[in-house]
């Protein structure tokens, strides 16, 4: 089942909008989940955490998430799953685009499993 975390980089009003507008749809942000004491913390703990919850990164940091996770793959170690958002296709202080696109793709794909599952999110 897709549980999405968004990363530090995503607002956390789009978590609020989406849980209020989509309740079915958990979504968590960096900022709220486990007290935010993983804010500013690497990306490997991050994803590791996220990992141990079941949780599914969401996240523009496509220069530095798909080299780890990547490496991490070479050495059999798994993770949740990551959405990558490309700026170029969602800007980042464009809500309503993102909410849509995330919604979107949770009617899609709530159901698969996520594990070391990646993609990058479509403009809706």
């Amino acid at each position: 089942m897709l549980t999405p975390l968004l990363d530090e980089n995503i607002s956390p009003a789009v978590s609020r909008q989406i849980n209020a507008r989509r309740p079915e749809i958990r979504m968590l942000s960096i900022f709220e989940w486990r007290g935010g004491t993983l804010l500013s913390q690497p990306d490997h703990r991050i994803l590791q955490a996220a990992a141990e919850d079941g949780l599914t990164l969401v996240t523009y940091d496509v220069h530095t998430i798909r080299p780890l996770i990547n490496e991490w793959a070479a050495s059999g170690i798994t993770h949740a799953g990551v959405i990558f958002v490309d700026r170029r296709t969602i800007q980042s202080d464009n809500f309503g685009l993102l909410i849509r696109a995330i919604e979107r793709l949770w009617d899609r794909e709530q159901h698969l499993t996520w594990t070391i599952r990646t993609r990058f999110l479509e403009r809706p």
